[in-house]
């Protein structure tokens, strides 16, 4: 039987806008009209959170520490209050916003900004993990190696939120004999947490200054609209489309940082390309 699948990453976010991977969520629609949804919390994070910036996933008992969530044909709670229903008048619009056809759930809240306000959960495009040598994108599941710790960013506010990253996004880390994985997450967390708030805190200040500086020097005028190249595009668009390239890089690329511009860019553009 023929079927489609989305997968997804669902995200907690705390003050600081650090983004906690909760769980791996799947969504499959099948050619009778039948679906499903599978989620797969990420324990050993969770694990690191507070009840203040994390208090579950609506729908979902997490206390009886299942491995898997399924859900069939039937919306689940956390899909349901966060896409627009199909009777709504404005549907058009939000699809378009997000360059679709049609309302495929998952594939909407994965492209769109919106934000629901019932919680500070949010949904990113799942990455397939593998074993990398650079830290400039993070994702669950994924390994890092390195012959030492001071190869890991170029100072030690980056060297911090790397380090950061790797733990409250699910992924390994081996740099000499220092490693972060399941057996110490909690502990390196509990150490690296405090100090990466404090060199956030001074380089936060520092830009403070520098703006007030630059405002009285009358330099400084705000974020300029950047403009995007149409073969730059048309070469992200390609990327993207062999699996090349990730959605953010591309955005990153792009200069494009709300998700919802970035793919109505996209669907402008092959509304105007001619084959």
């Amino acid at each position: 039987m023929k079927k489609k699948s989305v997968e997804a990453t669902i995200y907690s976010m705390d003050l600081l806008d650090i983004k906690y991977a909760v769980c791996h969520l799947t969504q499959t629609h099948y050619e009778d009209d039948t679906f499903e949804y599978v989620f797969k919390p990420y324990y050993q994070v969770i694990d690191l959170l507070t009840p203040e910036t994390f208090q579950g996933i609506p729908g979902l008992n997490l206390e009886l520490r299942k491995e898997t969530y399924l859900r069939e044909n039937k919306i689940p709670t956390f899909i349901y209050e966060r896409v627009p229903q199909e009777n709504r008048e404005d549907l058009w619009t939000y699809l378009d916003e997000a360059g679709l056809e049609y309302m495929d759930p998952l594939e909407w809240l994965i492209r769109t900004d919106y934000q629901y306000t019932g919680d500070n959960l949010v949904v990113d495009q799942y990455v397939e993990p593998d074993t990398q040598l650079s830290t400039k994108n993070i994702y669950p599941g994924q390994s890092f190696v390195f012959d030492r710790v001071t190869d890991i960013g170029r100072n030690n506010y980056q060297r911090l939120k790397i380090l950061l990253d790797i733990i409250v996004k699910c992924a390994t880390l081996k740099a000499g004999d220092f490693y972060i994985d399941d057996s110490n997450r909690k502990v390196i967390y509990a150490l690296i947490y405090p100090l990466y708030i404090v060199e956030q805190s001074k380089r936060r200040k520092k830009q403070e200054v520098g703006i007030e500086i630059a405002k009285k020097q009358k330099k400084y005028i705000g974020r300029k609209k950047v403009e995007v190249s149409i073969p730059l595009l048309a070469e992200m668009i390609d990327k993207l489309e062999e699996k090349e390239i990730t959605v953010k890089d591309a955005m990153v690329k792009l200069g494009i940082s709300s998700k919802s511009t970035f793919y109505r860019r996209i669907k402008e553009f092959k509304e105007n390309s001619v084959d």
